[in-house]
């Protein structure tokens, strides 16, 4: 059992950690929605089941990696959830980037079952997973960091923020300020350029080499280019600004490059766009551009 891990949520993360946690010699049970996932899992040695609570029967540890608040409290709190078949003692560590106050009302249903939660969002995309290089974004008390630590460890270099829960959420929602600002202005660089009839290649690779590149400007300008996957996917980047806008709303703090950049993502959501890759919200900078040409 001690070596048994469950791991709810099988998407751009969740398939690559559950690929190095066997590679590491971990019995990985698994729940998630979609059936070409699900054989994915079977075939790399998971042991799917047909609800999180069938999961938590099997381990003492939990790591739940599901897209948004809404799915985060279904697999944690719902009728088929986490809480209604893990064991008293047990752990689950949240690693879905969600609003604040969410986070904190799934964290006391676990206090009040007697089980351990962690609060630890990430940042460094599926890329790192492969090489236990995610930074891991965790608040919880030490004694419980201490110990899920080893298993952290195998994705990724614990940072420990705090000993709350949501402290965590709010390190990356500000990640996420960065980031929503990365990708929308790494896509007006690229339409910039192309308008100045210019390589785009050739400028992102002289602005990645310099002092505002990145390792996100890299990534998402070369897939933006050369059609390649992107680092993740639009949907998830649309809820990740629309949080970190309502945390700027709950602080009363007026940015204006945070709300200017939620205005991409609410057009990409308009369009229905919430299934496509990060890439395309090249379409949205080049439509609102083609816009402006007009006025």
């Amino acid at each position: 059992m001690t070596d048994a891990i469950g791991i709810i949520g099988l998407g751009r993360v969740g398939i690559p950690a559950a690929r190095a946690y066997i590679k590491n010699g971990y019995t990985i049970y698994g729940y998630a929605r979609r059936k070409e996932v699900v054989n994915e899992f079977k075939e790399m040695g998971g042991i799917p089941y047909s609800s999180p609570l069938e999961v938590a029967m099997h381990c003492n540890t939990v790591i739940v990696m599901v897209l948004n608040d809404k799915q985060v409290i279904e697999v944690i709190s719902g009728d088929s959830g986490l809480l209604k078949g893990i064991k008293p003692g047990s752990t689950i560590i949240c690693m879905s980037t969600i609003n604040r106050n969410n986070l904190q009302m799934v964290a006391a249903h676990c206090v009040e079952k007697n089980v351990g939660f962690v609060d630890c969002p990430f940042t460094g995309g599926p890329a790192r997973v492969p090489t236990g290089s995610l930074t891991l974004i965790a608040a919880a008390p030490p004694e419980l960091i201490e110990k899920v630590t080893p298993i952290l460890n195998v994705i990724g270099n614990v940072v420990h923020v705090g000993n709350i829960p949501g402290l965590g959420q709010a390190v990356k929602h500000c990640n996420q300020l960065l980031v929503g600002a990365t990708h929308a202005a790494t896509m007006e660089v690229i339409t910039l350029a192309r308008k100045l009839n210019l390589d785009p290649a050739l400028v992102c690779k002289i602005v990645g080499s310099g002092i505002a590149g990145s390792d996100y400007f890299r990534l998402l300008s070369d897939s933006v280019l050369t059609n390649k996957p992107s680092p993740g996917g639009l949907g998830q980047m649309c809820k990740d600004v629309s949080i970190v806008s309502n945390t700027l709303d709950e602080v009363k703090m007026l940015a204006y490059v945070a709300k200017a950049v939620a205005k991409y993502f609410m057009l990409a959501e308009d369009l229905g766009m919430q299934n496509r890759e990060g890439a395309d919200l090249i379409e949205v900078i080049e439509k609102v551009s083609e816009q402006s040409d007009n006025v």
